[in-house]
């Protein structure tokens, strides 16, 4: 893993710590991302490897009282492939995540909310070379993050970790998967 990767993994752990504002309760929460996917794990022994790279994303939320949340977000990322087990004539896969989780937050009186994700879903992988097949298998999900919620407005800045748990069984390669996702986004809460 790139120097970069390991600083930028540090800084949301450290920005994690802050405590947090008065959550919203009762409200439907739109929510975009961007960041950076860091696969953790080869696919074989070899080293062949998915490279890290820029992912974007976002979701619903339903704020169902001021500590907790369900969630369905969507998040897509373009790999390259490096390695040597497969003969490509285009190394660049699209992978995708899709998640439903429960948030479990922690807000205080200061703006900011630590919180906690945790839930399951599912990984695409859909290579650009046409001689590959597409492939979709069950992944898990959990992660922190912290939320700062502008005062007197329902929108919020935030910052969040996850890793991504799944079993690659597909171009050739029968392996458990661990990547990790760094984000920062806005959120917008419509309460009803």
């Amino acid at each position: 893993m790139h120097r970069f990767d390991w600083l930028v993994v540090s800084l949301l752990f450290l920005a994690s710590a802050p405590a947090s504002v008065t959550g919203q309760n009762n409200a439907i929460v739109l929510f975009g991302y961007g960041g950076r996917d860091l696969p953790l794990s080869n696919l074989n022994e070899t080293g062949d490897h998915f490279r890290s790279d820029w992912i974007v994303g976002g979701g619903v939320g339903l704020q169902l009282n001021t500590n907790f949340a369900l969630r369905a977000t969507y998040s897509t990322v373009q790999s390259t492939w490096e390695g040597t087990a497969l003969e490509l004539s285009d190394s660049t896969f699209r992978r995708s995540f899709v998640a439903f989780d429960l948030q479990a937050g922690f807000p205080s009186a200061s703006g900011f909310v630590p919180y906690f994700v945790a839930g399951a879903g599912w990984f695409d992988i859909d290579p650009k070379d046409t001689s590959l097949q597409s492939d979709r298998t069950f992944a898990g999900r959990f992660g922190a993050g912290v939320n700062y919620v502008f005062d007197n407005t329902f929108m919020a800045f935030f910052l969040e970790g996850d890793t991504w748990v799944y079993s690659l069984n597909s171009l050739s390669y029968r392996r458990i998967q661990y990547d990790i996702i760094i984000v920062g986004g806005l959120a917008i809460a419509v309460p009803f």
